[in-house]
């Protein structure tokens, strides 16, 4: 019981600094509205359907921003606005775990997250009998969880906000940008396949094109085996930068 209420108290902690923190809030809403506002676009232009290529494009586009932007902005600057505040010290000296401040701190980014990408799909347009529900489920879970938690290891890592603002962009620059442009270059395309992001590139790839997304082994490999190492490193520098007692 006592950590479980260590647990919340992270919790409401993270959720005050996201909540008062206009910036952050107007995310998720930007992602919406642009998704929005290119399938009104580009529809009117096509005589109100879009093809193919463009549903994959925009649905890839807005799971992608959501997931890097989102993820790795709004944890790793409320993290970095806690080492700023000394937050973290306050937390370290009140006995908060490693696992108590890494499920606090992620609970309330990865249900907008989630919530996002269903908006994103619900949008698209893509009838909801094509899309296969589980597959769809722990592609977005995966990717939302190891965005958190590489937001995470930004924060962790970075000096202020300021500097969580540079450390984010190669991380933004890697894991949205490649596997959006991805189908304009074999090369891309081949290291799109190797990130988390990637696999849900081609997931959407497969829901545009009307075709049934079936996770391979190399897929779960990836999603899974990225999830797993990023926990592994945050906890690593979680405790080797003094923020849990032993």
């Amino acid at each position: 019981m006592k950590n479980m209420h260590k647990l919340a108290a992270v919790a409401q902690i993270k959720w005050l600094c996201i909540s008062r923190n206009t910036m952050i809030m107007m995310g998720p809403v930007m992602v919406i509205a642009m998704v929005e506002g290119c399938k009104i676009l580009y529809g009117s232009k096509s005589g109100g359907g879009l093809a193919p290529y463009l549903t994959g494009f925009l649905l890839n586009l807005g799971l992608s921003m959501n997931i890097c932007c989102e993820g790795f902005v709004m944890v790793g600057t409320t993290i970095a606005e806690e080492k700023e505040k000394h937050t973290l010290r306050v937390l370290m000296t009140s006995s908060v775990t490693g696992v108590q401040y890494f499920i606090g701190t992620i609970i309330f980014p990865f249900l907008m997250l989630m919530a996002v990408n269903y908006i994103v799909l619900l949008i698209i347009g893509i009838p909801f009998e094509m899309i296969p529900a589980l597959p769809f489920f722990l592609v977005s879970v995966t990717a939302s969880l190891t965005s958190c938690v590489l937001g995470m290891i930004v924060g962790i890592c970075a000096k202020d906000q300021m500097n969580a603002s540079l450390i984010v962009t190669p991380f933004m620059m890697i894991f949205m940008l490649v596997p959006v442009f991805g189908n304009l270059s074999e090369g891309l395309h081949k290291i799109s396949g190797f990130l988390f992001t990637g696999v849900m590139a081609g997931m959407t790839e497969c829901l545009a094109n009307g075709e049934k997304y079936v996770m391979t082994s190399m897929d779960a490999a990836v999603l899974f085996g990225e999830l797993i190492i990023s926990i592994l490193v945050f906890l690593v520098l979680y405790k080797r930068n003094g923020y849990e007692k032993d």
